[in-house]
């Protein structure tokens, strides 16, 4: 082999060498783009909504909020409404909903209701009825 053919297959080298580590690049960043980045933690999505009394419309302050993929549960604010962490990537989400302070806020009866993913977007109204002395 001559010092000619020795650089031209050098330089091909090189070329491959560099095409191969800019396609593994270009396809690591289509990746990230198209999926993004991994969760920091498991809990990557939001269910928001409002818990509202049935009889009368207005918003139920104390009320639990839980899911049934996860440990964490959230308390209804002044305005009725929640913020609860939940996995992603389910159709639809089980979440339980307790009146845990009794008479405070007017005796409500648990709910445990399926929720679609569609939530994640629009937010949710939940009606709950009263409890009465006999439940």
């Amino acid at each position: 082999m001559n010092m000619f053919q020795k650089i031209k297959e050098k330089k091909q080298q090189l070329i491959r060498f560099l095409f191969g580590s800019f396609t593994a690049t270009a396809l690591m960043f289509t990746f990230q783009a198209c999926y993004g980045m991994p969760p920091q933690n498991d809990l990557d999505a939001t269910i928001q909504g409002t818990v509202k009394s049935a009889e009368t419309g207005e918003p139920i302050q104390g009320i639990t909020v839980c899911g049934t993929r996860n440990d964490l549960f959230v308390q209804t604010g002044a305005n009725g409404n929640f913020q609860l962490p939940v996995h992603f990537g389910s159709d639809q989400y089980l979440i339980h909903i307790k009146d845990e302070d009794g008479t405070e806020n007017g005796s409500y009866q648990d709910l445990d209701t399926l929720l679609d993913a569609s939530v994640l977007t629009d937010g949710v109204t939940i009606l709950l009825e009263k409890r009465y002395d006999n439940q």
